[in-house]
């Protein structure tokens, strides 16, 4: 058995469960938008079919975490283009608003949990149009291991500045 990354786990269910222009596929992501809870996203059966494929290779996803990557990825309309982060800070000009405001931002980069940033996340994506794409791979990292290192590069993406690993070992003068 070939290893694959989560990324790669979760864009290759999406595109069999909820990327196609067939009624199954639209129906599918029509019940995951729908769903407010947690349970409500784990008693939908393109859901089961995502831990499935993620336990296939050996990855032991949470309820949380499937429910995290299945409510946000039936939103998507595709899984190609810029990272998701950097969508919600990309300005026009400099003096433009950004399309997801830093206040906004700055709470959904607080939420620690995968549970926690369904409903902000869902509302987020909202704001990027009735058609959001993004780097599908990347986002299905973010999602599943949610984390500080990972809340701090989105703050990177978000502002289009370089990446800054934390300082480790160095002495500060």
């Amino acid at each position: 058995m070939t290893l694959k990354t989560v990324g790669e786990i979760v864009t290759d269910w999406y595109r069999s469960a909820l990327g196609g222009d067939d009624g199954a596929a639209r129906a599918a992501r029509a019940r995951l938008k729908r769903c407010e809870a947690p349970v409500e996203a784990l008693a939908v059966a393109e859901t089961h079919e995502l831990n499935r494929h993620l336990r296939e290779y050996g990855k032991k996803p949470t309820a949380d975490q499937l429910t995290l990557l299945s409510t946000i990825f039936a939103r998507l309309k595709g899984i190609h283009g810029d990272r998701l982060a950097a969508q919600f800070g990309k300005q026009e000009t400099r003096d433009a608003p950004r399309p997801l405001s830093e206040l906004r931002f700055q709470a959904l980069i607080r939420v620690p949990s995968h549970s926690g940033m369904i409903a902000p996340l869902r509302r987020s994506v909202g704001i990027l149009g009735s058609e959001p794409a993004c780097n599908g791979r990347e986002l299905a990292e973010d999602l599943y291991f949610w984390n500080e290192q990972i809340r701090n590069k989105w703050c990177f993406q978000y502002f289009g500045t370089p990446f800054v690993e934390a300082n480790q070992g160095e002495n500060m003068r």
